[in-house]
């Protein structure tokens, strides 16, 4: 992977998210996949210490399942996202294995839920991945998005984010 693929493949993933295509995008996962949004300290121990998402492929689907229920009353009206992605470092890359850090804004809007005036969201993130060649293309192994605001009063989220 080049760093032109590198930018392209991000740019596809949140794409998808901006779609809300979290099917698609639960495609994107290895099966041994950790997604995970910490609380607070972003280099703190998950296994340790509280995280806003900490999850496997299986807790993934689980979280999707719930959103796609007609009792997911927390997603309705949907929350809308656009993700800006900049500052992509291709830190590392084999023919197997590649790791990535970039910088995400990610902007929420959700229909009738906005105050005048604070109309959206905005969660700035550092972002870090771990991606696999598996079959016949590349995987996140793992994603952390390192939310700045982290450690504050954080917004209602999409299932994924």
């Amino acid at each position: 992977m080049n760093q032109a693929e590198a930018e392209a493949f991000l740019f596809r993933e949140v794409r998808l998210l901006d779609r809300r295509r979290f099917r698609d995008w639960r495609q994107l996962l290895t099966d041994d996949a950790i997604y995970w949004v910490p609380n607070g300290d972003p280099d703190g121990d998950p296994q340790q210490h509280c995280s806003i998402v900490y999850a496997t492929p299986a807790m993934v689907e689980d979280r999707l399942e719930r959103a796609e229920s007609p009792f997911y009353w927390v997603g309705d009206p949907p929350i809308r996202s656009v993700h800006t992605v900049s500052n992509v470092l291709l830190e590392q890359a084999d023919e197997t294995h590649v790791e990535l850090a970039c910088n995400q804004v990610i902007y929420l809007y959700r229909d009738n839920d906005q105050r005048r005036d604070q109309p959206l969201d905005v969660l700035p993130a550092q972002c870090d991945y771990r991606l696999r060649r598996a079959g016949g293309g590349w995987r996140i192994a793992y994603k952390k998005v390192a939310l700045l605001t982290g450690d504050g009063l954080v917004p209602l989220l999409p299932p994924i984010i």
